[in-house]
């Protein structure tokens, strides 16, 4: 029985007692007695009754506020809660903003039936926010309060210094909640970026990438083809145009003389380069890793890739050594000299047959066919080509794709750095943090030192964080198109130096827009890339 209706029966029971002492029929110690059983037996059924009596008078305070609108017989239910941040006294300041977008994420998940509505009001002295709950119905307020109850529920777990409680709204046109939190909240989600000045405008660019907006007109804008041996970065989401990109550069490129090499990763750049060679399983470029001069870049590129360890690239270093010696190149001799090396010690033998499965890939059927040249093509006939894309998609295991990525990578700048041709090169790697995510002597070697050869890389990746820091800092021309993660976004921004309000837009650029920054450039600008 809940308190609402114990009482009167207690009531009416005193009333009883107190008028039969008043009419002398019984005696008043009898009417102590019985007074304090009766005061015995209220409190006792107060705490049994406690809880459904206190969760049920919230519940009816609650559903006093759920309001219900009729626009042109189309009704609309809903309740409507002040936000109110709780800190304690004695511990340290809880950061309730956090809180709050921790909550509102969480809502935005929940089932779209509901809409949920943050209201910010700003009177002079401070600013405080609601939110308002609400959905289409008549005669709901038990979903109402369901929906409320689950809302509370919720912010216990995601926000426990948040408190939500529900008030009445307005007579007004609109159901704005007459009271509000004391915890502060705005979001500007549509970034509206000021014009740049005159003298922010590009003019010394000869290849175009697209347009910027000055005093509401279109300036076109880009890069010079001098500055594309500095390096170039492209970073952004999965869809936000990134390859659309680098597509526009690439025929730029070739249209100027450059040779223009493609990694494609995914296989993308096949019907958009029709017009440029492409290898892949059907017309594969084979080479023999084996050949090149520089062991110690053989051994770092293996190691890294493979993850091999030191006692396990030291046994790898003896095993190569010892097949320039005999002037033996194959894989099969490899694995040969590998079989045939001593292991008297335990510690041989377990170095030598975990370096035999970290060097499986090599010998599989895919990996003899990709390594299998007995000698290494002229990459002369390469360059006698409008552009190459190397298609990489069709090596099913991860590892030995990045092996021949990397050792084309290797063969391809080696040639440069020895032979110095005329024609520069721009050298386009997709995925650029599944080759770049480590810092080696051959990585390093790459990014500073090919630009003296007239070697430009072009990094693409949708997780810049995954780059090594080398590699970041060597990359003069970045292209910085939707990037949602908050890691990447720092990064960028402390690359870049990105002024408040390009850093804020960095997760809300519509596909196609990127954020400019080149040596050409006197501040980083937001332009929209021209589509092929």
């Amino acid at each position: 029985m809940e308190i609402r209706r114990i009482l009167p029966f207690y009531l009416v029971i005193s009333s009883i007692l107190l008028m039969l002492v008043a009419l002398n029929l019984i005696a008043s110690y009898i009417i102590y007695y019985l007074i304090i059983v009766l005061i015995i037996t209220f409190v006792f059924s107060i705490v049994l009754t406690r809880g459904k009596s206190f969760i049920s008078i919230r519940k009816f305070l609650i559903r006093r506020n759920i309001f219900t609108l009729n626009l042109n017989e189309s009704y609309v239910s809903g309740i409507a809660a002040k936000i109110i941040g709780k800190q304690e006294f004695d511990k340290n300041p809880v950061d309730l903003q956090k809180e709050l977008n921790n909550l509102l994420n969480a809502l935005i998940a929940r089932n779209k039936n509901y809409q949920y509505l943050i209201l910010t009001s700003v009177n002079g002295k401070q600013a405080s926010s609601s939110i308002v709950v609400y959905k289409e119905c008549k005669d709901c307020e038990n979903e109402i309060l369901y929906e409320f109850d689950n809302i509370l529920e919720i912010a216990k777990v995601v926000s426990p210094h948040i408190i939500l409680e529900a008030v009445p709204v307005s007579n007004k046109a609109l159901p704005l909640p007459l009271a509000f939190g004391n915890v502060n909240f705005a979001r500007v989600m549509d970034i509206k970026m000021e014009s740049p000045t005159i003298d922010k405008i590009i003019v010394d660019y000869d290849i175009e990438l697209g347009d910027m907006l000055v005093h509401n007109q279109t300036v076109p804008t880009g890069i010079r083809s001098t500055d594309v041996l500095r390096h170039i970065g492209i970073f952004g989401s999965t869809g936000s145009g990134k390859s659309n990109t680098a597509t526009l550069i690439a025929n730029e490129l070739s249209n100027k003389g450059f040779n223009v090499m493609i990694l494609d990763w995914h296989g993308e750049y096949s019907n958009k380069l029709s017009d440029y060679t492409i290898y892949n399983y059907r017309n594969l470029y084979k080479i023999n890793p084996l050949k090149f001069n520089d062991i110690d870049d053989i051994i770092d590129i293996l190691g890294d890739v493979l993850q091999l360890t030191d006692p396990q690239r030291f046994l790898l270093f003896l095993i190569i050594s010892k097949l320039r010696k005999d002037k033996r190149f194959r894989l099969t001799d490899m694995l040969d000299v590998l079989k045939n090396t001593e292991d008297q010690s335990n510690w041989m033998r377990e170095v030598k047959y975990a370096l035999a499965r970290k060097l499986y890939p090599l010998f599989t059927s895919k990996g003899k066919l990709l390594f299998s040249a007995d000698t290494n093509p002229e990459i002369i006939d390469l360059l006698s080509k409008k552009g190459i894309v190397f298609d990489l998609s069709f090596i099913n295991n991860i590892r030995l794709r990045k092996l021949y990525g990397l050792f084309l990578l290797k063969y391809i700048t080696d040639f440069y750095m020895n032979n110095k041709p005329d024609k520069k090169l721009l050298l386009i790697i997709e995925e650029a943090h599944n080759f770049f995510n480590v810092e080696n002597d051959f990585i390093d070697k790459l990014i500073s030192e090919i630009r003296k050869f007239g070697v430009g890389l072009c990094i693409i990746s949708q997780s810049p964080s995954s780059i090594s820091s080398a590699v970041m800092k060597n990359t003069n021309i970045k292209i910085i198109h939707s990037i949602k993660s908050d890691i990447d976004k720092k990064i960028l921004r402390d690359s870049l130096s990105l002024p408040d309000n390009l850093y804020s837009a960095l997760d809300k650029l519509d596909v196609g827009e990127a954020i400019l920054s080149a040596p050409n450039t006197k501040t980083p600008l937001l332009i929209k890339i021209r589509k092929l």
